[in-house]
């Protein structure tokens, strides 16, 4: 018996062992035909009337159609990897986009090769590298990513059971124009509810439908071929997608848009033809399922179900709940949804992330149009959910009644029970499957609105081998004490979450800087520990909270802030460099937005812990010291602490123009007032800017540099410097006060009490008396009564209004930066930073009388009407002719001559060319007040001494305008510079003539520059220094483009020394200067100055 027994085994090893002997005869072989990017009902076999499939319909018929299939995910790669492995996406290491599949994951390609399986993947791969080994055969593909299915049949191994992973690139975005001939026509296409019907909507389901039909051209390739090997028969084919269609509301969502695929399965030895199952599977059972079908044990790493049973008889009972979820796919997130045959229930972990689609479809025709009706308020409201700030943290959708999931009725009390049940099943099964939210998201990795890469700027490094350079501490604002971690987490994921909704649509318009300033002053506080008492935490969670709440309504299209009265916050973004800033606003009550109102501007004092936040927190809480009324009180921010100076200057100038764009208000009546800082502000802009003022009330403050830190004659800084003093020193600019009525006040006990006795001297040096009332009694403060004085005097110049035209007007001015008054416009100087004035009448009606000093070209204003008129300029008389009839007024442009003569005469415009004129006069710092950007040096220098000195300053510079003027400027590397970029912007190029290509363009192309050089040498100011140890710091016209500036290696010339106090937050380098690297840089000075200038008017 025991012999007979040994035979019989020898037997059937020995046929077993013989080549011709085929496993394909015991065991099915297996096909998973995936397309990326298809939802469940873009098949004609599930009811879509126009996309031709022919061959999947085919399949259908002759097979068997799920008609409740699920995917894990809407999200190709995570999709992939879960069914490769059968297990939940989150479960895989593999849960987000183009995370690769770890090494200790096992697929069920591994098992069925290890059981004796031929496998090969041929298309689009997206499994990472550690499953490579898996596969027999791993073939690519394009465009459509079918191409070498049928050649994988081919070459498999015929003596083997197969596996065949055949993954489609169609319909993924990137659509091929002429996929399928003829091509779908809008007329072809259905419009889902969900997204609007418009013909980019259909021009880009159109393209989308083309793919799917070229997918199934490819599907039917595939039969054919198993057909021609007489292996279809015993073959399992199952053809499905990856994730729902790449179209806004469908992939990445867990709505059945994202998650339901099609799933026809064709096996004609195990499948009845034209069955209809309606069992509930998912993609995470596949794995399962293919691995008990050939009769192997299923691994206990599998977290599916095998829907074997299901599959051979479509009566029997299968799952109850499919389970999905939702992790990063181009934009952070964590939801999860569990779905019975009836309900589907979604819990989003962070309800204030919108449910922005993939970035490709951000980028498509169709959200395009949503994105254009949204900001117009015209996408209806069943369309928006892309746009919903916050979302739902739940959501509940009965299928039956509501198949696209329009109507979330989590919030109906008679749905309770449904909720609840399925919200213990979610919550069991991610206890099952060790599914937690995690603290951290990984962040957007692209613009929600845009679908651009939010790729940071790469800052360049110091390749110089030198040791580092000592940084120089900023002085303002000063650190403050630390939060502790957890306060500041919480901070930081609302600060995420708000910059994600100032992406959407809705908060596009002139509104959205309301919200980006209150977010940017959070966001600052936290970077650079701003909270200078653990109980400053709760001013941010309070501007942090208006913020919420004002993008909660810019997302719904409303807004409930721009006619409130009271004390308002409100922002509007630099031209310097797009940064937010805010401003607060104090509206009487009753006001009425319909008439045109006076609007009081009034500069705050100095506070170096005062930052943004604190700022935003005060004009939320308390009024000013001011309260005219049937008038608008406005608090510009002036970027903090710069003495309302530099781009501080140019704040008051745009928050004044922001207000009067947002709110009616009488040009000819705005007031500037301020106290100490803001005082002094009020000297300077008021001075500077006369002709924008109906009064101005300088309170305390300071109004020059040299007497207010009382400094010695042996003290005094070089020369250029007290020249630079000329920019900002109020007596320099005294007779522009004579245009309106101004108002000093001081305490009687007050230091300050200095500034208005040097503007008295100074009025008194004009033959004029400044008014100056005196607090009694007084130290650094308004009396009541003076205040109250004060008021009325500005109020009768308010009741009374600018002059349209005013008879008479005086000009004063060192540099063609402040060249303006009224109707009168000087374009020229004899020479910068000397005394220039102009002193202008309307004697009569058609004749007027200027005097002039250092002045060479200025301009009439055509609302004069000078037609006709005479004009008497210093002594020399000009006719103008009469204007034509029909003919438009025009400016009168006049020049004087060089020479002993200095004839003055009509010319046709107004200096050109490269000379010095308003905008492009200099010194350095003046290419900061208008939009600059920096560009970086993509190279390494010659010299190390170079190299580390260049990006200690590039840092230093960054770090400051970050600090002190509360902003990051704009950026990019030397390559990526554009004509557009230098039409639009001074340019800070830092690096020398081999790091920086930019550079080395403006050293080429340029024949005016007055500086020369190369690696070995550098001669500006006509002397050569040696380029390994000094660096030439300029302000020049762009040779490339001539109506902006270039700057080289330079910020703001005035640093961390000066800021002790606002009147040295001056100018301290002039046009041009040589840096000798022998002395580091310093909170003082970029390194040893050894010569420096001013060019000349031709820039010379």
């Amino acid at each position: 018996m025991r012999n007979q027994r040994f035979v019989f085994f020898l037997i059937v090893f020995v046929i077993l062992s013989l080549p011709c002997f085929s496993w394909a005869a015991e065991r099915p072989n297996f096909i998973v035909i995936i397309g990326d990017d298809i939802s469940w009902n873009d098949y004609g076999a599930y009811g879509h009337p126009n996309i031709r499939t022919p061959n999947v319909d085919a399949l259908a018929k002759g097979g068997m159609r799920f008609d409740l299939a699920f995917l894990t995910t809407s999200s190709c790669s995570p999709s992939r990897c879960s069914i490769m492995t059968g297990r939940y996406p989150h479960a895989t290491g593999a849960g987000e986009l183009h995370q690769p599949l770890p090494e200790d994951q096992l697929t069920f390609a591994k098992v069925l090769k290890g059981a004796g399986y031929y496998t090969a993947a041929a298309g689009k791969w997206h499994l990472g590298n550690a499953p490579r080994d898996h596969f027999d055969s791993i073939k690519g593909g394009g465009p459509s990513g079918c191409e070498q299915w049928v050649a994988s049949l081919k070459n498999r191994d015929k003596d083997k059971p197969f596996f065949m992973w055949f993954a489609a690139i169609d319909a993924h975005r990137g659509w091929s124009r002429e996929a399928v001939d003829p091509p779908h026509t809008h007329e072809d296409v259905v419009v889902p509810p969900y997204l609007p019907d418009t013909e980019d909507v259909r021009k880009d389901l159109a393209l989308y439908y083309d793919e799917v039909s070229r997918m199934d051209e490819y599907v039917g390739k595939v039969v054919y071929e198993l057909k021609a090997q007489g292996v279809f028969d015993n073959t399992v084919i199952v053809v499905m997608a990856d994730n729902g269609r790449p179209f806004p509301r469908c992939k990445t969502t867990m709505y059945d848009s994202g998650i339901r695929t099609p799933f026809v399965v064709s096996w004609p030895q195990g499948v009845a033809a034209g069955e209809v199952n309606k069992n509930l599977v998912s993609s995470v059972d596949i794995a399962s399922t293919f691995v008990e079908l050939a009769g192997l044990e299923i691994p206990k790493t599998f977290q599916g179900k095998s829907f074997k049973e299901v599959l051979l008889n479509s009566q029997a009972s299968g799952r109850k709940y499919i389970y999905a979820e939702h992790n990063w796919h181009d934009y952070a997130s964590h939801d999860r949804a569990v779905r019975d045959s009836r309900y589907l229930y979604i819990r989003n972990s962070f309800p204030e992330f919108p449910a922005t689609p993939p970035a490709d479809a951000v980028r498509s025709l169709s959200y395009d149009s949503m994105q254009v009706l949204e900001s117009e308020g015209k996408l209806p409201e069943h369309q928006r959910q892309c746009f919903l700030y916050p979302r739902a943290a739940e959501e509940l959708y009965d299928l039956q009644a509501d198949p696209h999931s329009l109507n979330n009725i989590a919030a109906d009390p008679a749905q309770a029970e449904i909720k609840a049940r399925l919200s213990k099943q979610l919550d069991v099964w991610a206890d099952r499957t060790a599914d937690k939210v995690p603290a951290n998201l990984t962040p957007d990795r692209f613009h929600r609105r845009l679908g651009t890469s939010l790729k940071v700027i790469k800052m360049p490094q110091d390749r110089s081998g030198l040791p580092a350079l000592v940084q120089i501490p900023h002085k303002i604002p000063p650190q403050g004490v630390e939060l502790d971690a957890e306060t500041l987490d919480s901070f930081r994921a609302r600060l995420t979450a708000l910059n994600i909704a100032l992406e959407l649509p809705q908060a596009q318009g002139a509104l959205s800087a309301d919200v980006a300033a209150l977010v940017k002053s959070v966001q600052w506080a936290v970077d650079l520990g701003e909270f200078y008492s653990p109980a400053h935490a709760g001013i941010a969670r309070a501007v942090l909270a208006e913020a919420e709440r004002r993008a909660a309504l810019l997302a719904r299209g409303e807004n409930d802030w721009i006619q409130k009265t009271g004390l308002v916050v409100r922002g509007y973004y630099s031209s310097i460099d797009g940064s937010p800033q805010p401003y607060g606003l104090e509206i009487p009550e009753g006001f009425d937005f319909s008439q045109p109102a006076p609007l009081y501007v009034w500069l705050h004092g100095r506070g170096d812990k005062t930052t943004d936040m604190h700022f935003i927190h005060q004009r939320m809480t308390r009024k000013g010291q001011i309260a005219p009324e049937n008038a608008i009180v406005v608090h510009p921010f002036g970027r903090h602490c710069m003495g309302f100076k530099s781009a501080g200057e140019i704040d008051v100038l745009e928050c004044v123009a922001h207000v009067s764009q947002q709110y009616k208000i009488d040009s000819r009546r705005i007031v500037l007032m301020g106290f100490s800082m803001g005082g002094a502000g009020a000297w300077h802009v008021g001075a500077h800017y006369a002709d924008q003022w109906v009064a101005v009330g300088p309170g305390a403050g300071f109004a020059e540099t040299k007497e207010y830190i009382k400094l010695k004659k042996e003290d005094y800084p070089a020369e250029y410097v007290q020249t630079l003093w000329g920019m900002y020193d109020v007596p320099n600019y005294v007779r522009n006060l004579f245009n309106l009525p101004t108002i000093a006040y001081s305490g009687e006990l007050d230091k300050q009490i200095q500034a208005a006795q040097i503007m008295e001297q100074a009025f008194r040096a004009e033959g004029a008396v400044l008014p100056h009332i005196i607090g009694p009694g007084m130290g650094h403060r308004y009396h009541p009564d003076s205040l109250t004085e004060i008021l009325a005097l500005v109020d009768e110049a308010v009741r009374q209004g600018q002059s349209e035209i005013p008879k008479k007007l005086h000009l004063q001015t060192q540099t063609l930066r402040y060249n303006k008054m009224h109707w009168l416009t000087v374009h020229g100087l004899e020479q910068h930073w000397k005394d220039s004035r102009v002193d202008a009448e309307i004697v009569k009606p058609q004749f007027y009388e200027i005097r002039t000093s250092n002045v060479t070209a200025l301009t009439l204003d055509p609302v004069l009407r000078l037609g006709g008129t005479t004009i008497r300029i210093d002594g020399q008389t000009i006719q103008v002719p009469r204007t034509k009839p029909l003919q438009a007024e025009s400016a009168l442009h006049l020049s004087r001559t060089d020479g002993e003569d200095q004839i003055w005469s009509r010319v046709p415009d107004q200096p050109r060319g490269l000379v010095k004129r308003s905008g492009l006069q200099g010194p350095i710092d003046d290419a900061f007040l208008s939009s600059f950007l920096v560009v970086l040096p993509s190279n390494k220098s010659v010299h190390p001494q170079v190299e580390r000195w260049v990006h200690f300053e590039l840092q230093h510079f960054l770090h400051r305008w970050k600090t002190l003027y509360r902003a990051i400027p704009k950026m990019k590397y030397d390559k990526d510079v554009s004509q557009q970029d230098m039409q639009n912007n001074n340019l800070i190029v830092f690096g020398d003539v081999k790091s920086n290509t930019l550079l080395q363009l403006i050293m080429n192309k340029q024949i005016t520059l007055p500086l020369q050089w190369d690696k070995n040498s550098l001669m500006l100011g006509g002397k050569q220094y040696a380029a390994g140890s000094h660096v030439p710091v300029m302000i020049y016209p762009n040779p490339l483009f001539a109506e902006k500036y270039v700057v080289l290696n330079s910020g703001p010339t005035h640093r961390e020394a000066h800021d002790r106090t606002n009147s040295l937050q001056n100018p301290k380098l002039p046009d041009w200067a040589v840096i000798d690297l022998s002395e580091t840089s310093t909170a003082q000075a970029p390194g040893r100055i050894v010569d420096a200038g001013f060019f000349n008017e031709a820039w010379k």
